[in-house]
């Protein structure tokens, strides 16, 4: 058993463990089993976002006994493109976002003493899937048992989750001498970009305009008429949105839409229901989600299609990646493709992004780093530059690891859109 959040970060391998450690837990087995895949992680991820539309669409039902609008929130879910893109992915974000829901999905089905202990669990497990988790649902099903009536069993929610949280904060933190904290905690604060919050958000407006408007409008309209559902949707929405925004952190992904197109699809439900009575309003609404749909997946055609295109006209380059690490007698490091490292059964001495963003901030020493560069200790470097975003690697590797490269190491081939660089012969490096 080995520490992923080692407090020492002087000495290699130079790696952050982003996140906490349920997701690689579930994992352990299947490695030591049948050894190192994606296979594992990507069916965790799918089944969980199965997971998460039938949980939407079995609280919407438990709220509103309506199965057209359970069963319009549910799918409006799995067709939100974001979700599509991730649910294929070894990602740690729909077993988060699963738990999170199992945890908001407890609290309405009984809101009674099991039933709030049952959801703290799970919301404590989501946040120890993945630290943002902590906001939206917690916040969401505190208000709904406030608004309730259930004064006492929000408090002891809140108390509940957020005590099992910090006492396993301590403790992981004290176990690894302080590496939890740094890994989870302060290897996550990066540079925040206000032109990438617009952008991301103005991406959102794009492919999804109708259901932005539907969850605007069932905030401004739904609380007379549906008052439970509206303080658990406009919740979930408010706190969703304020998670959306860190997607502005350099390196951030649309994973940080993910709770908000969940909330998205709620509120899309919510809508439904709202109409059930008017049969004309209810019918028009009907044609705007699939029209919303039809958007959606002509959306997820275009960019994510091209995506896995792209992937699949890369499967020789990357194999011939493979080979490259396979053959190389000594540590390898790599960016996009370092997951290519620990399916050879290698550790991955360094994770350009992470540690990048340490030196940026001065939380890392780069010196010794740049010793073994200059020593050529490395028989072969990834660089991965696609055509499509040229300033990547300066996002990825500071200006002395990439002045350091370049006058120790020479590109030798390109695969898949990575540089594979190889010692320069002669004499070591300056």
């Amino acid at each position: 058993m080995k520490n992923i959040y080692p407090a020492d970060l002087s000495t290699p391998p130079y790696v952050v463990s982003n996140y906490p450690p349920l997701f690689v837990l579930l994992q352990v087995p299947f490695v030591w089993a049948f050894g190192p895949e994606f296979l594992y992680g990507r069916v965790i991820s799918l089944a969980s976002t199965m997971a998460v539309a039938g949980l939407i669409a079995a609280t919407l039902h438990t709220m509103t006994r309506d199965r057209t609008a359970s069963v319009a929130g549910g799918l409006m879910f799995l067709a939100v493109p974001f979700v599509l893109h991730w649910s294929s992915l070894d990602r740690v974000d729909m077993l988060g976002l699963a738990l999170s829901w199992g945890g908001l999905y407890a609290v309405v089905r009984r809101p009674d003493r099991r039933g709030v202990i049952l959801a703290a669990l799970l919301f404590v497990a989501a946040i120890y899937t993945r630290q943002t988790y902590a906001l939206a649902a917690p916040f969401a099903a505190f208000v709904w048992l406030l608004a309730g009536g259930h004064g006492r069993r929000a408090l002891a929610l809140a108390t509940l989750s957020g005590s099992l949280s910090l006492l396993l904060l301590g403790a992981l933190s004290a176990l690894t001498g302080g590496g939890f904290f740094f890994h989870t905690v302060t290897a996550n604060v990066n540079e925040f970009r206000w032109e990438q919050v617009t952008y991301n958000l103005s991406t959102l407006q794009g492919l999804m305009p109708l259901l932005l408007v539907g969850g605007v409008a069932f905030v401004l309209l739904g609380l007379r008429s549906t008052p439970a559902l509206w303080w658990l949707a406009g919740a979930y929405l408010v706190g969703s949105a304020a998670v959306a925004l860190l997607i502005g952190k350099i390196g951030s992904d649309v994973n940080y839409l993910l709770e908000l197109s969940a909330a998205l699809a709620l509120a899309a439900g919510a809508m439904i229901f709202r109409y059930a009575s008017r049969s004309g309003v209810h019918g028009v609404l009907l044609i705007v989600l699939a029209a919303q749909v039809a958007i959606m997946i002509q959306a997820s055609q275009y960019f994510y299609s091209g995506l896995q295109s792209d992937v699949i006209a890369h499967r020789d380059g990357l194999i011939q990646l493979q080979e490259v690490v396979d053959d190389s007698n000594g540590p390898v490091l790599a960016d996009e493709y370092a997951g290519l490292l620990p399916l050879d059964g290698r550790s991955i001495y360094l994770q350009p992004f992470e540690i990048t963003q340490l030196q940026t901030d001065g939380r890392w020493d780069q010196g010794p780093l740049l010793t073994s560069i200059r020593q050529r200790e490395f028989p072969a470097i990834l660089i991965w530059k696609p055509p499509y975003a040229t300033g990547i690697p300066r996002e990825r590797w500071t200006r002395e690891m990439l002045l350091a490269i370049g006058e120790n190491y020479e590109p030798a081939h390109k695969y898949a859109g990575t540089l594979v660089y190889h010692p320069r012969p002669g004499e070591e490096g300056p």
